[in-house]
Order: structure tokens, then C-alpha cells, then sequence
């Protein structure tokens, strides 16, 4: 996927337009309150809040001066990066939020309006909560390893090399995996996704343990001394 960017001077590439200051933004990450009813306590139970899916507008305009064809063929092109951004979603970046990306994805019905050499684009988005890390951070082996963000994320493990029963520990987090990995085998445990793969394969009944989140600052990551193991993450803000 390409990235969305919002320049500094306004403009908003791939789409060619102009943000303008009307644009809605929100400026704190959506929570929604979690409750339950229960038949044996009177009432709701409370199970606090949780990150929810965000909302935002981009209004726009085009640049002045297009002739009749000319705004046809900008419909078309717009057209089609639309129809991409509501069945696949893409990255939007801020220039002057450099290192930071959220994922959105369109939602509902881009309004278009003509002018006589001009056009008016409002994009309705939501969003994913939190701020990623444009850069994926990795380290090899036993160590500490840092989350420069304010909040959790999730890691992405990889085993390779010759080892028989794979243990790792991830601060206080065990994971296990039960069987040999070859010299030219790939384990990966992808706690985003939360999915054991040997190879491409679904392996998860191999697998020992949770799927660890490190939180911001520094965790101790132990592997053993047989084969490699890396660690990938991106830190994560709200």
C-alpha cells in the first residue's frame, strides 16, 4: 500500500488535493464504555473502557483552473483510489508527525462537487485508535528491547536455525513451541495476529503460552543459545 500523506502546504498525496481548514479531526482516541448484563448482581456490570474505532473528515478541493475534461478525468482517478481505500485501507501520515502512521479506511459516500474549474471532495474516514511507528524496529537474540510509545504492542517472532523445542521468555511471559525447527524452517508467532506459523503452515496446537504485548520502556527478552530468534515490533501511541 501506498502512504497517504498530508503535506505541510496542505496538499494530499496520491489523491492531489487540498485539505481544508474545515476538516474534522478528532484529537483524542475514541474510548467506549465495555458493560454486561447479569442475571445474578442487579443491574450492569462495568468492565471499564476500551480503544474504539475513530471518525474524521477531509474536506478538500482541487486546484483552480481545470477544464471540463479535465475535472472528468479527476473524478476518474479519485474514483478509483476511493473504491481501494474502502475495501483495503491504507496508511494516512501527517509531515509534521514524522516516525507516526494510523490506519484508515473510507467510510460511507465521498460527496464530489462540481464547479465551473474546480472541484469540492469531503472523505469521510474512520480510524484505527492509535499511532504506529512508520519504522518496524527489531532485535536479535537475548537482550532488552524498548517501546518508545505510550502504549502496548504487540511483537512478531521469528525462530530459525536447528532447534528442538523452542522456549522463549518474554518478560514474565512464557512461549513454547513442541517440535524441531530445521536449518531451512521459519517459526513465526505473530501476537497481533495471533497466529503460530511453521513455514506458512497453522502450527498453533504446537504452541505453549500467551501472545505478548511489550509494554512502553524497556522488556527482557531470553531465547535460547540454539538457532536465531528475532524480535519486530513498532511502537505504538495513543
Amino acid at each position: 500500500m501506498d502512504l497517504i500523506v498530508i503535506g505541510n502546504d496542505g496538499l494530499i498525496s496520491p489523491f492531489g488535493l487540498y485539505l481544508l481548514r474545515d476538516s474534522k479531526f478528532q484529537l483524542l482516541a475514541p474510548t467506549r464504555d465495555i458493560k454486561e448484563e447479569s442475571d445474578e448482581f442487579d443491574g450492569e456490570i462495568d468492565f471499564g473502557t476500551e480503544l474504539a474505532v475513530g471518525f474524521e473528515e477531509l474536506r478538500c478541493v482541487t486546484e483552480d483552473g481545470l477544464s471540463n475534461a479535465e475535472k472528468a478525468s479527476k473524478k476518474a482517478e479519485l474514483a478509483e483510489i476511493f473504491n481501494n481505500l474502502r475495501e483495503n485501507g491504507d496508511w494516512l501520515v501527517f509531515e509534521n508527525l514524522p516516525g507516526k502512521k494510523k490506519f484508515v479506511r473510507l467510510d460511507g459516500r465521498v460527496n464530489i462537487e462540481e464547479y465551473s474549474t474546480w472541484l469540492r471532495v469531503d472523505i469521510p474516514l474512520k480510524y484505527d485508535p492509535l499511532w504506529v511507528g512508520t519504522e518496524e524496529k527489531q532485535r536479535v537474540g537475548s537482550g532488552i528491547i524498548v517501546n518508545e510509545g505510550n502504549f502496548e504492542t504487540p511483537l512478531i517472532i521469528a525462530v530459525k536455525g536447528i532447534i528442538v523445542d523452542p522456549e522463549i521468555v518474554v518478560g514474565d511471559e512464557v512461549l513454547k513451541y513442541n517440535g524441531t525447527v530445521g536449518s531451512a524452517d521459519v517459526l513465526i508467532i505473530d501476537a497481533g495476529n495471533q497466529t503460530v506459523t511453521f513455514n506458512g503452515v497453522n502450527a498453533l496446537s504446537y504452541f505453549e503460552g500467551n501472545f505478548p504485548k511489550i509494554q512502553p520502556g524497556e522488556t527482557e527478552v531470553v531465547v535460547p543459545s540454539e538457532g536465531t530468534t528475532i524480535f519486530c515490533w513498532n511502537d505504538r501511541w495513543l
